[in-house]
């Protein structure tokens, strides 16, 4: 016994760093397991939604972990292995401890904070969160917490998370109302207007991306919005963007190095677009073009996306649900015009849908333009699927006549391809001012 206590006091700081590095495993395990229920059904389906009418995204087995985000309708919605998010029927779980009102709660401390996929930096990046607002913390590794961010898993630097002792379970859910919104913008296709804030509420209507309703308040994760025809109903906040007294959130970003940003690369695969008088495609020239553009705006350390990076087939839906999927802070869709009689036509075209919000994006990039020895035709509304249907802020540029002698002769160089480059970096700096 003396020889033990004579020990314990040789070695107390040994002793010391053992019992804090015991204690910081186990906060973090705790932390990762306080929501932890176990699978106690052979298998048990999990669905995209909460019910048995949702399609079936995969199963887990008897015996499995799974960690409670939400509950609804007696389903819980739980983190699967790979950071997916599923919902599974609360009577095949055993659970009789912890809910979703566990979850602890943070608070982002750092302006525009980065979502990424994985906890890892050079991850795709899903998103930005802005300072204050608050977050559900569903996990935590050494630097990395992981966190419930528009309806999946997402990580972010723990150093930017302020831990509080609240839960998910006591905040006030009741309804509440921002002033600073005016306008929703849906962001998903075959979007519902409800009569009640329940995803089994009465369907009033079935909207398209694009649509904007006028925002009344805030209950729950749900919107009440008015429509233009004077309906009321609630929309999920996850499958909308909000936006203030602009009528329109230009983007969540505040400098381009800051921004996700869709370049969009007209036609691909067996639609070649426009042909020249030297059987040369639209096709060609609009990627090549994209990845110009890419390559001068990654050097602002802008995030850049391309539509397609080679000759391939994409539609018109997959390009714009690609912005709005990414919640792309610009989109901009690239093409040559053509006229119906070879060299008829001449001149650079900035198109855009909704002035109020693509407007201000249309005329800072052609502004650029102007300078191009192409002549400028400037910006006009057009009504474009790429633009029509496209949540995020989005243009159409069509930079010369591709059958035009004098317009081909300027696309078919090297300079100006630079120079459209150039100019287009130069306008999305300035609309990102």
């Amino acid at each position: 016994m003396k020889k033990t206590i004579k020990f314990f006091i040789k070695n107390r700081i040994l002793v010391a760093i053992l019992l804090l590095l015991a204690l910081s495993s186990w906060s973090t395990v705790a932390l990762a397991s306080a929501n932890a229920v176990v699978v106690q059904s052979d298998s048990v389906n999990v669905r995209v939604g909460p019910g048995l009418a949702y399609a079936n995204m995969g199963q887990v087995k008897k015996g499995d972990k799974l960690a409670i985000l939400d509950e609804k309708n007696k389903w819980y919605q739980v983190r699967l292995s790979g950071d997916k998010i599923g919902w599974v029927a609360s009577w095949l779980i055993d659970n009789t401890d912890v809910s979703s009102a566990t979850n602890k709660v943070g608070i982002v401390k750092v302006p525009n904070t980065t979502v990424f996929k994985n906890a890892d930096a050079g991850s795709n990046v899903l998103g930005t969160i802005e300072q204050s607002q608050k977050v559900t913390i569903m996990y935590q590794e050494q630097d990395w917490t992981q966190i419930l961010y528009n309806g999946t898993a997402g990580w972010v630097k723990s150093s930017f998370i302020q831990g509080t002792q609240e839960t998910s379970g006591s905040s006030n859910s009741s309804t509440t109302s921002d002033n600073n919104i005016k306008k929703v913008t849906v962001t998903q296709p075959n979007t519902k207007l409800r009569i009640d804030p329940d995803q089994n509420g009465r369907v009033i209507k079935t909207v398209k991306v694009g649509k904007q309703f006028d925002y009344l308040s805030k209950d729950g994760k749900w919107y009440k919005v008015r429509d233009a025809d004077g309906s009321v109903g609630y929309v999920a906040s996850w499958v909308v963007t909000i936006s203030g007294t602009k009528s329109a959130v230009k983007s969540a970003a505040t400098n381009i190095s800051e921004a996700t940003i869709v370049i969009d690369p007209g036609h691909g695969g067996d639609d070649s677009g426009a042909e020249s008088k030297k059987s040369t495609y639209e096709k060609n020239f609009t990627l090549a073009y994209a990845k110009a553009i890419q390559s001068d705006l990654e050097k602002t350390g802008a995030r850049v996306v391309l539509t397609r990076s080679g000759d391939d087939s994409k539609s018109l839906g997959d390009r714009a649900r690609l912005s709005s999927k990414l919640q792309a802070d610009a989109f901009i869709s690239l093409h040559f015009d053509s006229s119906a009689q070879a060299n008829a036509g001449s001149g650079v075209t900035t198109y855009y849908y909704n002035k109020s919000k693509d407007g201000t994006l249309a005329d800072d990039l052609n502004n650029q333009l102007k300078g191009l020895p192409i002549g400028n035709r400037g910006t006009a509304q057009k009504d474009l699927y790429v633009l029509h249907y496209n949540s995020q802020p989005s243009v159409l540029i069509e930079l010369g006549y591709i059958n035009s002698k004098t317009d081909y002769k300027h696309i078919n160089s090297a300079a100006y391809k630079a120079s459209v480059a150039q100019d287009v970096t130069n306008g999305l700096k300035e609309y990102f001012k």
